[in-house]
């Protein structure tokens, strides 16, 4: 099928290098660097791409069986190859996850990542098995039942996930539950127990969402954790087992990317999100099947680099599910709020905004309550920058250290040079919402993030057209004098003249206005920090800086984008 053409040519190149190339490898060295200086992207780097290796050889497999109905032998070399290299590993976790390990059994230790090896170990083994090498496929055997399938099983101490509210469940109910399915052909006892378990944690999961069935985690994680809730549901279903999908809950969760995408397809990037997150094409292809749920935007099957963690479910998938369907353009302008969530999200039209609300403690939580972006001619103009380089700090006391999850780094107020707090308890009220026809007003009471001695209230009030405009009033009710900075973020470059800011994109452009009745000057500052990947990169922080006096001060910021014409 052509709109699988570009994702078999990567994969056949990637088992083309494997299969002249050593697969990189875990040192201790690198294994001990997040106990010693809290950083995980030099061991998880090899540790992905072993599992790119192993992922690629089972698309190839899964191609040749579509094309020829069966599996070259040099495809079934290197998957031999890469199964073998995946057993020979001292855990299948990351380091990061220690914390998981029970009685210090690392070996043992049943993480998203372990659950994820043994789920694509055992479908791969169990579609190919029979063409494998014999003592191959009893390895892979071997260290299934000893590193998972027996900790699942047999003991039944509660995991540490099991204690969770967010994408854990799923992913590690659902790899566990899907490989356990591969692995045992009968209804055996183990399996039994393993499926019994899973089946607690993914009623633990649904429950988590709300009835818009918002993910507050991003986008990213509605792929990982809803994607595996969905895969087993559908593996479990097709056993003769019971059908998940038909939850209430499930079809609203579902709805979630055709709700909050832009019109390009990129999504909103609250939280640790990121605007690009790729969509299996094969997953909605289902859900679309199944619950008859909105298609968003997308463009094309994922690619296999789309996905650095290489999950063998989302590819396996979107080889086998995908249909032409989802790749057609949907969508109308429009505006879109979710009142659990809190999230405003309009796109389609010439420009395109969104806004959320919420609470500073949800999962992946920034301190973001009335963070917006801009769009236009699919640029990003104003940002949120979404998930910052995941170490030790990152998810340990020092998050809100970070440019990604501060407040700094957000287009929300900094009073008297502090930020909001985290909290459940430091949260927006949504005062109004209004759909205008050509646009949205959304007002927000943020006094709550915040806890400022002398500060009694703060408003935030978007007024959006989607023809290019938003005006943003902050009003700041203090009872002494303090200093204000409103905070706006960007990835692009600003001009700073008298009395205008320019952000100058590729295929965009916003251009700054505001009026107070106290003078505001215009800083800027440059920030280098890491991206999720560890790349480097620069953010722009444009700070409008004043000083209130005691009583109501009314600040307006008036924001005209426009698309450039290419």
């Amino acid at each position: 099928m052509t709109y699988l053409a570009a994702l078999e040519e990567e994969v056949r190149d990637v088992v083309a290098r494997a299969a002249g190339t050593a697969a990189p490898e875990l040192t201790y060295t690198l294994y001990r660097q997040y106990q010693d200086t809290g950083n995980r992207f030099h061991y998880e780097q090899p540790y992905f791409e072993r599992r790119g290796r192993l992922v690629a050889a089972g698309a190839a497999a899964l191609f040749d069986v579509r094309t020829a109905g069966t599996v070259a032998e040099e495809v079934l070399a290197v998957l031999a190859d890469e199964l073998w290299r995946v057993c020979d590993e001292f855990t299948w976790a990351l380091p990061a996850h220690a914390y998981h390990a029970r009685d210090d059994d690392m070996r043992r230790c049943v993480d998203l990542f372990a659950a994820e090896t043994a789920h694509t170990v055992a479908e791969l083994i169990a579609r190919f098995g029979a063409q494998l090498p014999e003592d191959v496929v009893m390895r892979c055997r071997e260290e299934l039942l000893d590193r998972v399938f027996i900790p699942f099983a047999d003991d039944q101490r509660p995991m540490a996930f099991e204690k969770m509210t967010n994408n854990w469940l799923a992913v590690v109910a659902g790899g566990v539950g899907m490989a356990a399915l591969a692995f045992f052909p009968d209804d055996a006892k183990r399996l039994a127990m393993i499926l019994k378990r899973a089946q607690k944690s993914m009623v633990r999961y649904l429950a988590q969402f709300p009835d818009d069935g918002g993910c507050s985690e991003g986008m990213d994680y509605w792929v990982y954790g809803f994607g595996y809730f969905a895969y087993f549901a559908e593996a479990w279903r097709e056993r003769g087992g019971p059908d998940l999908l038909l939850d209430k809950k499930v079809r609203e969760i579902a709805a979630f990317p055709a709700r909050v995408a832009f019109g390009d397809g990129r999504f909103p990037s609250f939280s640790d999100g990121s605007e690009a997150a790729p969509i299996p094409t094969g997953l909605m292809s289902r859900l679309v099947e199944r619950l008859g749920v909105p298609i968003p935007y997308l463009a094309a099957v994922p690619s296999f680099a789309s996905d650095s963690c290489h999950r063998w479910p989302h590819i396996a998938r979107d080889i086998e599910w995908t249909t032409e369907r989802v790749l057609e353009r949907r969508g109308e302008p429009g505006a879109v709020f979710l009142p659990s969530l809190e999230w405003l999200v309009d796109r389609g039209g010439p420009a395109e905004f969104a806004a959320k609300a919420g609470h500073n403690d949800e999962d992946h939580n920034h301190l973001d309550v009335g963070q917006f972006i801009l769009r236009a001619g699919g640029e990003t103009l104003l940002a949120d920058l979404g998930a910052g380089e995941y170490n030790a700090d990152y998810f340990g006391p020092k998050r809100y250290e970070d440019i990604h999850t501060a407040t700094e780094g957000h287009s929300v107020p900094l009073v008297d040079g502090q930020g909001q707090r985290p909290g459940r308890e430091y949260a927006a009220k949504v005062e109004r919402y209004a759909e205008t026809g050509h646009g949205a007003i959304l007002t927000l009471d943020l006094t709550g993030a915040y806890d400022v001695p002398g500060l009694t209230a703060v408003g935030r009030r978007f007024t959006w057209q989607r023809q290019g405009s938003l005006v943003v009033v902050d009003r700041f009710q203090t009872e002494r004098a303090m200093p204000v900075d409103e905070l706006y973020i960007s990835r692009i470059r600003p001009v700073v003249e008298d009395d205008r800011v320019v952000w100058e994109g590729a295929h965009g452009r916003c251009v700054l206005t505001w009026q107070s009745p106290v003078t505001m000057t215009a800083v800027l500052d440059t920030i280098g920090t890491t991206g999720h990947l560890a790349e480097l990169e620069s953010v722009f922080r444009l700070r409008l800086r004043c000083s209130v006096e005691a009583g109501t001060t009314r600040l307006e910021s008036v924001f005209t984008v426009e698309r450039k014409e290419r």
